[in-house]
C-alpha cells in the first residue's frame, strides 16, 4: 500500500512528460524544415532562436531571430521568410504571421524586427509576388 503513491506520482509525471513532448516533438519537424532551407541558403539558425505560439484562435504565430552583416540583413529577411513558407505548406502548419528579427552587428547590435502575413508569404513563396513587392508589404518595428 505504501508504493501506490510513489507509483502514482511516476505515471502523472510520465503522462504529463509525454503530453507536452508530443508538442515539442510537432514544433521539432517544422523547426527542422526551417534550418534546412535557411542552411541551404548559408544563413546558421538554431533551434533555440526559433519559437512556435498556439494563439487564442487555435492559428499560430512562428517567430525567428536570425543573426547577419550589415550588407546582408534583407537577404537573410527574404530567405528567412521563404524558409518559414515552405515550412508551413509542407507541414500544414496554421501559421498566421511571422515575426523575423535580425541582429546586426553595426556599432554594437541592432535589431529589425519584421512581420509578414501568411497571405503575403505565400504569395511570395508561390512566385505572385516578387521579392520588392514582398518587401513592401512587410511591416517593420
Amino acid at each position: 500500500m505504501r508504493n501506490i503513491k510513489p507509483v502514482s506520482a511516476l505515471l502523472t509525471l510520465i503522462t504529463v512528460s509525454l503530453l507536452f513532448s508530443g508538442i515539442a516533438f510537432g514544433n521539432s519537424d517544422y523547426y527542422s524544415s526551417v534550418q534546412k532551407i535557411c542552411n541551404a541558403y548559408q544563413i546558421t539558425v538554431d533551434y533555440d532562436r526559433m519559437n512556435l505560439m498556439d494563439l487564442e484562435d487555435g492559428d499560430k504565430e512562428f517567430t525567428l531571430s536570425v543573426k547577419s552583416t550589415r550588407g546582408q540583413f534583407d537577404r537573410v529577411m527574404l530567405v528567412s521568410f521563404y524558409a518559414a513558407g515552405k515550412a508551413m505548406n509542407y507541414h500544414k502548419e496554421p501559421i498566421r504571421k511571422v515575426t523575423v528579427v535580425i541582429s546586426v552587428e553595426y556599432k554594437g547590435t541592432q535589431n529589425i524586427v519584421a512581420h509578414a502575413t501568411k497571405e503575403n508569404i505565400m504569395k511570395f513563396v508561390n512566385g505572385e509576388l516578387t521579392s520588392t513587392e514582398f518587401v513592401r508589404r512587410v511591416k517593420f518595428d
